[in-house]
């Protein structure tokens, strides 16, 4: 019944391994942190660009206060936790590792893009958090660019089966954040970061026992919204954006009218995850 986490080294994803290790049902085996904090390699891009990187320091100083309680708490996850080369997750040597641990279930959460034999080899094994409402946002900043946009119905996390393709597989459940009107980006993302987490671990315990129902194709009709940003889509202006919503009552707004623009954006969800 055991599983093994693939995500990066950052401190989202540390308290990430935290909260699924934290599941003794889950019997977390291995941890296998990808090198190179995502969060790291924006701050470096954007050390010359004052708006962008004021944005990333209150993340990084917001994400202390969210999560190195559940890291802390959580030292023991360092005697199965190994940090691996960046791409290492789509190679011969991790797949031939994985065959001597034979895990029921791999988690995926914040790597770099899976590809080759491991998928085939595990197929219906590797679950994967995609931080966004797939196919809606997908690639990179998929919770930012809903609140740059004055879209907070398109924001939320989705579960799915791993494939090959950029946040395409199966979809499981997908959830949206719980917002309130006094919250800033950072408050909101971080809260709804550890709810996502928690979700994924019930997730990740339903699969071991009783597997998974009903799983949805990743597609929307030809109508629906799709968009795909890139690393390189954050910049100055979309950071004064964001913020100059949240200072014009984007929130309140939404939450007036919450109930419609959320039908308007339907998502899966089980039933037994619905709160």
């Amino acid at each position: 019944m055991s599983t093994v986490i693939f995500t990066s080294s950052s401190l989202r994803h540390k308290a990430f391994a935290a909260i699924i290790n934290n599941n003794i049902n889950l019997d977390l085996v291995k941890v296998f942190h990808e090198e190179g904090s995502p969060l790291n390699e924006l701050v470096e891009k954007r050390k010359n660009n004052v708006v962008e990187l004021g944005h990333l320091e209150a993340r990084s100083l917001a994400e202390k206060d969210f999560f190195e309680l559940y890291i802390n708490m959580q030292n023991k996850i360092k005697s199965i936790s190994d940090i691996v080369p960046k791409f290492w997750f789509s190679s011969k040597d991790c797949l031939e590792i994985l065959k001597e641990i034979n895990p029921r279930q791999i988690l995926v959460f914040g790597t770099s893009i899976i590809k080759g034999e491991i998928i085939n080899t595990f197929k219906r094994k590797i679950l994967n958090l995609h931080l966004g409402l797939s196919p809606y946002y997908r690639g990179a900043g998929t919770n930012y660019f809903p609140f740059v946009n004055n879209e907070p119905e398109y924001a939320g996390s989705t579960f799915m089966y791993l494939d090959e393709g950029i946040d395409t597989g199966e979809i499981i459940h997908q959830t949206r954040p719980i917002i309130n009107v006094t919250d800033s980006f950072h408050q909101l993302s971080n809260r709804f970061l550890i709810h996502s987490f928690k979700t994924y671990s019930k997730i990740a315990e339903r699969n071991l026992q009783f597997g998974l129902e009903d799983p949805v194709k990743n597609n929307t009709n030809k109508n629906s919204k799709r968009l795909i940003y890139k690393k390189s889509d954050f910049s100055r202006e979309s950071v004064i954006k964001m913020y100059n919503n949240f200072q014009n009552g984007m929130l309140d707004q939404y939450l007036l009218n919450q109930k419609d623009r959320c039908n308007n954006v339907p998502i899966r969800e089980q039933d037994w995850l619905k709160t």
